[in-house]
């Protein structure tokens, strides 16, 4: 009777045949298997072999469904995370940036040689208003200080670049130039019509978050087609808001209104460069650039010949 009863207890307590199902030397993909029969709830052991590598066992009458939940996992994440595509930038991209760094330090120094004069370009809402519809432009040109204008000739370059990365040098400065200007004007009808106060600005900062606005719905819409989930399609544009409120807002001189005005202008004229992409290169592109060029010299013009 005692001898049975311990054959009976010996039997009862052996271990079950374990069969490796998995083996790597990163111990996080091993963990990850494990986990990925946690879910399906297949019991599993990880452990070491002797060489050193990692290797996840389970029950021998689990092995056949484990082996098959795990080549239907990889199988499944194969193409994940989805790499992004990169594409070359357009040639002379660089083109526009180097003009622009140009243009802003000749009118820096028209500022620091020219007296008072300059002064005459600064975006005054009421005259705005009132028909000089080219101070929005003309703003654009001048800067309080040179802080002020070296912050805008790096994020202002950076960003410009991008975007003539993606649709060329001609029409991306053309359309940043008007985001700027709209984005001025927009900004006058809302502190004289809205507000009902004066205000008077400059710099060319409402430009430069208008590239980041052209920039950001080029790229959300680029993403429209691709398999990217949901949250990576919309990044561009949480890229964009967040740079907008980290350096588009604070600062007791800072003209939050025109940043925000900037940005929605850029919004609208990338949706309307994205439809037109297909037909802005060459002539159209050429047309573009002069048309930045002819811009701001009748903005000159208009501005400091009377």
């Amino acid at each position: 009777m005692e001898n049975n009863s311990n054959t009976t207890n010996g039997a009862s307590d052996e271990l079950p045949l374990l069969i490796e199902v998995h083996r790597s030397s990163n111990q996080r993909a091993v963990a990850e298997a494990a986990l990925v029969l946690q879910a399906r709830h297949i019991d599993q052991r990880l452990g070491q072999t002797q060489d050193g590598l990692w290797a996840l066992y389970v029950e021998e009458a689990d092995g056949s469904r484990a082996k098959a939940e795990l080549t239907r996992y990889r199988a499944e994440n194969r193409n994940w995370p989805p790499r992004m595509a990169l594409h070359e930038a357009l040639p002379g991209a660089w083109m526009g940036s180097a003009w622009y760094i140009l243009v802003l330090l000749a009118f820096f120094a028209f500022q620091t040689e020219g007296g008072g004069t300059w002064q005459a370009g600064v975006a005054d809402a009421s005259a705005i208003l009132a028909g000089e519809w080219w101070l929005g432009f003309s703003a654009l040109l001048l800067h309080a200080d040179i802080l002020h204008l070296v912050s805008n000739l790096v994020f202002g370059s950076l960003f410009g670049f991008l975007v003539a990365a993606e649709i060329g040098s001609g029409p991306a400065w053309f359309g940043i130039l008007l985001a700027g200007g709209l984005g001025n004007i927009s900004n006058a009808f809302l502190f004289e019509v809205g507000l009902e106060e004066s205000h008077r600005s400059l710099g060319a900062s409402t430009a430069v978050f208008g590239a980041v606005g052209i920039l950001a719905v080029l790229e959300v819409c680029r993403r429209r087609g691709t398999p990217d989930s949901n949250i990576r399609k919309i990044a561009p544009m949480v890229f964009g808001v967040v740079l907008l409120g980290m350096y588009g807002i604070g600062g007791e001189d800072t003209d939050v209104t025109a940043h925000f005005a900037g940005f929605l202008s850029g919004c609208l004229l990338g949706g309307i460069a994205f439809i037109l992409r297909p037909h802005l290169g060459g002539r159209v592109a050429d047309v573009c650039s002069y048309g930045a060029g002819v811009l701001i010299v009748l903005v000159t013009v208009l501005t400091w010949s009377r």
